[in-house]
């Protein structure tokens, strides 16, 4: 057992939300949910998508949704995050089972508030909307009208809410429980999917193809049953787009997350052209590694033949510590995870796997989940989602309807708090085999954040519409859709075998949320900008970095990011970003000339 895994790793403490699934709290909150959404629908239905409406009426409306709202998304939260440490957990699945009812129960009494907000007259909306007391709600309102154009009518609406528990929502909970629940056999062992995919970055090239061989035939076991939840919400989202108008799978997406086709095209496009930077790494790690030819369990293979192990304190301090090195107030605000029991690392049987950092509403801190195995890339995983956090507890400042910032958005924080750690490291190193191997580490991670989402977007892309042109598709048929463009990506620089063809089996993001990797993309690339700023004006940068945080949702991504001195939609924006990645490539086949490794 590695000493990350000897000492205790951290489990959270839920108790801020409530003692136990037993609490009596918990259980009238529940109950009581359904009566505080009648009384609100009593009160104001009808009274806003009227010509006599005031700014002040909609404000105090405003501002009891959200009460209501926050009174809403505890008990569901706590569910979740008791139910992802244990999928196995019968009375744990019950209890998330029980708070999605209760949820969409409630739900179906507020529909109508937000297709008011929508049919508000536009003469009156007009008048009222400028009023400075609705300032803080003026992004919040007008986005929702933009969404009302898709909803359906009330009745429609809630049919669609009532029936998501057995529908999408139920078929999303049934990927997680056979994906945690699946254990991988391995040298005579029964792995978790996280243990076993933590094997890739061994630097022992058998180990690593036998941990291939393990991943494709768990996935081949579960294939069946994947194949039908994928091709069931597929077939949903489909149904769905229909009914609202929405005319590509992608296109909701794009509306919820604020940032016009156009501009996600440009991050797609211009990502797609510089495929050639991922072909010449991996040519490059082919050469240092004395390799004829790379395949897929060779992609995280260290380039120094040695894998380093970290303990979780020590994870702790660096991280911290590099947070403290940009602001002190970053370090205060991610201290808390650590002190006050807001992080959830330890391994576990049932546990799902990855990594997610849970903002609940501004009056709740968030809470961090992951599976700490104390590999290198598990610092920067702690990082990142420490980064979520900390972009939580400043948004706070915010009310509820501002607090959450889009999926866009909400990566920038973490990549950012990556880059503070990477560049805390490298400053530590002086062995350039040391700093090869960092670099490459860290160059690997920004594939893994750019050029490979781009590449399951398009993935989605085609699988979305090859559902929709031609039925109910076969695994063997989504498999070859997955092997084609995630092979576009490497070139001939390394070769992708069989049985990669399934591994999209478990990439959660395609179930859980539809075409959400595209905003891995533009953060990562968004913060190689403001990395690249924060390098060349040092504390200038911070206050308005802040500003950015502390902005959570309160306005559409091109306008935060307006305020930071980039336009989003300029195509050379992202292609700046993506020649900061090949300076990077650069930087590392000079440093493996001097080491003589190529």
């Amino acid at each position: 057992m590695s000493e990350a895994h000897s000492v205790e790793l951290p489990t959270w403490d839920l108790s801020d939300l409530y003692s136990g699934a037993d609490d009596p709290e918990l259980t009238r909150d529940l109950a009581d949910m359904g009566d505080r959404a009648r009384s609100f629908e009593e009160q104001y239905k009808g009274r806003i998508a009227t010509s006599e409406l005031k700014a002040d009426v909609l404000l105090t409306a405003l501002r009891e949704y959200e009460a209501l709202l926050e009174r809403q998304y505890r008990p569901g939260s706590y569910a979740q995050l008791l139910f992802s440490t244990d999928t196995g957990d019968a009375a744990r699945g019950a209890l998330m089972q029980r708070a999605r009812e209760a949820s969409s129960a409630a739900s179906t009494h507020l529909i109508f508030f937000d297709l008011e907000l929508g049919a508000i007259p536009r003469d009156t909306y007009d008048a009222i909307i400028g009023d400075p007391i609705l300032a803080e709600y003026r992004h919040y309102v007008e986005h929702e009208r933009r969404l009302a154009e898709h909803r359906l009518t009330e009745a429609e609406e809630k049919i669609l809410e009532e029936t998501a528990n057995t529908g999408g929502r139920a078929f999303g909970r049934l990927f997680d429980e056979v994906s945690a629940r699946r254990k991988y056999e391995f040298d005579g062992e029964e792995l978790t999917q996280s243990v076993l995919l933590a094997k890739f970055h061994d630097p022992d090239r058998e180990l690593r193809r036998k941990t291939a061989e393990s991943l494709t035939a768990g996935l081949q076991e579960d294939t069946h049953v994947l194949t039908y939840i994928f091709n069931t919400l597929l077939h949903e989202k489909q149904t769905k787009d229909r009914l609202r108008g929405f005319d590509t799978p992608e296109a909701s997406r794009h509306l919820d997350n604020e940032v016009a086709p156009e501009v996600v095209e440009a991050v797609v496009d211009t990502c797609v052209a510089n495929y050639d930077i991922v072909a010449d790494y991996y040519d490059l790690k082919r050469r240092v590694l004395g390799l004829d030819e790379l395949t897929d369990y060779d992609r995280y293979a260290p380039i120094t033949g040695e894998t380093s192990n970290v303990p979780f304190a020590e994870a702790r301090t660096l991280v911290l510590d590099s947070f403290d090195g940009f602001d002190r107030r970053l370090r205060d605000a991610a201290d808390p995870f650590f002190t006050r029991g807001w992080i959830d690392a330890a391994l576990a049987d049932n546990k799902q796997g990855g990594a997610y950092c849970a903002g609940v509403t501004p009056d709740l801190h968030p809470y961090v989940f992951m599976n700490y195995m104390g590999t290198p890339r598990d610092v920067m995983t702690l990082a990142h989602e420490l980064g979520h956090g900390v972009h939580d507890v400043l948004a706070a400042e915010q009310s509820l309807l501002n607090y959450h910032p889009v999926l866009p958005l909400a990566e920038t924080a973490s990549t950012f708090a990556e880059m503070l750690v990477f560049d805390k490291l490298r400053g530590t190193l002086e062995s350039p085999d040391e700093r090869l191997a960092l670099l490459c580490g860290k160059i690997e991670d920004t594939f893994a954040t750019v050029f490979r989402q781009i590449a399951m977007y398009r993935f989605e892309q085609r699988a979305h519409r090859l559902r929709r042109e031609e039925g109910e598709q076969t695994a063997e048929a989504y498999s070859a859709v997955w092997q084609e463009t995630m092979q576009e990506m490497f070139g001939d620089s390394l070769r992708l075998g069989e049985g990669h063809a399934s591994w999209w089996l478990y990439i959660p993001h395609v179930y859980r949320v539809p075409f959400y990797v595209y905003a891995y993309a533009f953060g990562e690339l968004l913060v190689l900008s403001l990395y690249g700023q924060y390098r060349r004006v040092g504390g200038e940068f911070v206050t308005s970095y802040f500003d950015l945080l502390r902005a959570g949702g309160s306005a559409a991504p091109a306008e935060l990011v307006s305020r930071m001195g980039f336009d989003i939609s300029s195509r050379d924006f992202w292609q700046a970003g993506c020649d900061l990645i090949r300076d990077a490539v650069e930087e590392a086949k000079a440093l493996a000339k001097e080491v003589g490794r190529v």
